[in-house]
């Protein structure tokens, strides 16, 4: 069975995904519905492609971090979520 590369979940109210930026390794929420999440917050384009947009995770202080959660509401463990993708 092969890594899990990404992973479903909500940032303050919004569906994102979990996953590692590709160009840098970095965990990032990236979008799921462009173009209404664009305005989210410490969203910024990071590509070529004009549905390229993230929030970088080292971007966000604690409390925005406690605000991800699995998409059923339970809280995440983010920092084991992260290894995970690694």
């Amino acid at each position: 069975m092969g890594k899990e590369v990404r992973k479903e979940v909500i940032y303050n109210g919004q569906p994102l995904t979990l996953e590692l930026f590709w160009a840098t390794g970095e965990p990032c929420l990236w979008i799921k519905r462009c173009p209404e999440q664009i305005s989210i917050p410490k969203m910024e384009f990071v590509g070529g492609y004009p549905s390229d947009y993230c929030i970088f995770l080292k971007n966000l202080t604690a409390e925005e971090l406690a605000l991800i959660t699995l998409p059923d509401g339970s809280p995440i463990d983010i920092n084991k979520e992260i290894e995970q993708l690694k």
